[in-house]
């Protein structure tokens, strides 16, 4: 009992159980509300963006293999990531642990600590912290136990980002420096700093600046990208990379142990 009131993620995987069973029934009810909200074509969309996503990222890897070294192409980047839609069945906002159930599991690729975004607006929605076949859980980044590495995409100022759960559309800023030159209106993306997401996803805007309590360094408001009271649907991306660099990082922390 202690173990699942106290741990986060302890939670999600046993949420993740129960969301499997209820998941035919949101499934269902879904597809009739999908209907209302222009599902086919919004879907289409989606479709069509994780498409294109995929080809682009599979034709820089085959044209790296035809060149020779000599040729300039040799500097295309290799494919570093698959993206996979899915549908959003079930999704909670006015609690302080919000989670999202989504409609694609392990058979359709989809595995824990996958990265997930807004379809629609590329904006960040969260992790993926457990599967079943068919379906799995997201934590939101409006979940207070959700941390996430964030910085200005102008100056590259870095800072951590969390959720106080007052607004389901906003999450705070803090640690970044009063140095740093920062107006309302600056776009905040992922710094890249963490293993599981990218450099550059959009996260927001800048919609308030002040000084934290301590000084030296500003607390700001971000409104948020992603809008969870309508979000419909993802694209969940898979790192090719990220056990590459996990390993790495173990071993070199092993060496200084």
């Amino acid at each position: 009992m202690l173990v699942f009131t106290y741990n986060d993620y302890q939670q999600s995987k046993y949420l993740s159980s129960a969301n499997v069973i209820g998941s035919s029934l949101y499934s269902m009810q879904n597809s009739v509300y999908g209907y209302f909200r222009l599902s086919e074509e919004n879907e289409k969309l989606v479709r069509e963006n994780v498409a294109l996503r995929n080809q682009m990222d599979m034709m820089y890897a085959k044209m790296r293999e035809m060149t020779d070294s000599t040729f300039i192409l040799r500097e295309l980047p290799q494919q570093k990531m698959i993206f996979r839609d899915a549908k959003v069945l079930k999704s909670s906002t006015n609690r302080m642990h919000n989670y999202i159930t989504i409609d694609r599991g392990k058979t359709g690729g989809v595995m824990e600590d996958m990265v997930a975004i807004d379809g629609e607006t590329g904006g960040v929605v969260g992790l993926v912290t457990a599967t079943s076949d068919n379906f799995a859980i997201i934590l939101p980044i409006i979940n207070t136990s959700f941390r996430l590495s964030a910085k200005l995409k102008e100056s590259n100022f870095r800072g951590q980002l969390v959720w106080n759960g007052v607004f389901d559309d906003r999450v705070i800023l803090n640690d970044i420096p009063e140095h740093a030159s920062v107006h309302v209106g600056d776009s905040i993306v992922t710094s890249g700093s963490s293993s599981f997401f990218p450099e550059g996803i959009l996260v927001g805007v800048v919609s308030e600046v002040e000084m934290d309590n301590n000084g030296g360094f500003y607390r700001l408001e971000v409104k948020l990208s992603t809008d969870f009271n309508s979000i419909y649907n993802v694209e969940i991306i898979e790192n090719l990379q990220l056990e590459e660099q996990t390993n790495l990082e173990q071993s070199q922390m092993q060496e200084e142990e």
